[in-house]
């Protein structure tokens, strides 16, 4: 058993203790101490200012980038895809800026956006899997040879719905209909009644969470049924910054189609009619400067008469 006299020694111990450090820290060691914090206090402080001074820097230097590609690409822009029918296919999850922000360069090209279908998550979402796969297995019937018995129902149903946007026959533009009629419609989209020559597919920015599985997980069959029904003329556009963004798998897995990626900057809008018309020559690359890009900006052609 300890005894009471060890208790009270270290009790006494620890009051004079504190009594030196009062003592101490309200008398000789109050300037030191005082000295110490203030001269951090303002050291973190001209640290803090730099940092301010040089964020601002850096976002004065993004705005002015973007306004040199601006005025570069309405110098270089107008006239490149005069006369060009572009269908416009946007997945859940992409915002109305990144879309309209596509579309006002095509219109700066002289293109027309034919058709715009918005895709809804019972395309994707395991709820709607019986649907889809019994709705694939009667489309399959209508494309013919454009599809054989091994492609996944969600190829099938991607391939029916660029046939449709892009076919001058009429039974292949009721397709889009097809899709979208029904107690579960799998697209928002009119009838067909200009088919397009090119199709652009917007693809959103990954909704992943750390710990978190994502609302929806838009597999590859997708792409892969698009760009079987328009091997040429089809460009992905979207963001490939993290490695769960759906471009950046499209990247990853090596497909042979045209992407570009930071969807919504100044710099993806510019470069998207370039890579569809480079996509239409059979040039197929990954454009821009996120995970696995190729080249930095598609090749820029020459304006046709029309736009000059």
């Amino acid at each position: 058993m300890i005894d009471f006299r060890y208790h009270l020694v270290s009790l006494m111990a620890v009051l004079v203790a504190l009594t030196m450090g009062v003592v101490l820290g309200a008398g000789p060691l109050q300037g030191k101490i005082s000295d110490t914090l203030s001269g951090q206090v303002t050291a973190l402080s001209k640290q803090q200012a730099e940092l301010r001074e040089a964020n601002e820097d850096l976002v004065k230097q993004a705005n002015n980038s973007n306004e040199y590609i601006g005025v570069l690409a309405r110098k270089v822009t107008p006239g490149t895809m005069t006369g060009k029918k572009v269908a416009v296919v946007r997945m859940p999850g992409v915002t109305d800026e990144a879309v309209n922000g596509i579309n006002g360069q095509l219109k700066i090209a002289g293109a027309a956006v034919t058709n715009s279908v918005t895709l809804k998550d019972s395309w994707f979402n395991e709820d709607s899997q019986s649907y889809r796969d019994n709705l694939a297995s009667t489309l399959a019937s209508k494309l013919g040879d454009k599809v054989d018995a091994k492609v996944s129902s969600q190829q099938v149903l991607a391939t029916a719905l660029g046939t449709g946007l892009t076919s001058t026959d009429k039974e292949m533009q009721s397709l889009v209909i097809n899709l979208s009629a029904g107690d579960t419609p799998l697209v928002s989209a009119s009838a067909v009644t200009d088919p397009a020559q090119l199709i652009v597919v917007v693809t959103p920015v990954s909704n992943e969470k750390e710990g978190q599985a994502p609302v929806l997980k838009p597999d590859l069959e997708f792409v892969k049924g698009i760009n079987l029904a328009l091997p040429k003329g089809t460009a992905v556009v979207g963001s490939a910054k993290n490695e769960g963004d759906y471009l950046a798998q499209i990247r990853a897995e090596k497909l042979e189609m045209t992407t570009v990626d930071a969807i919504g900057s100044v710099m993806s809008n510019v470069s998207t009619p370039f890579a569809l018309l480079a996509d239409e020559a059979g040039n197929n690359q990954a454009y821009g400067t996120e995970h696995y890009a190729t080249q930095l900006i598609p090749p820029i052609p020459q304006a046709s008469p029309e736009g000059q």
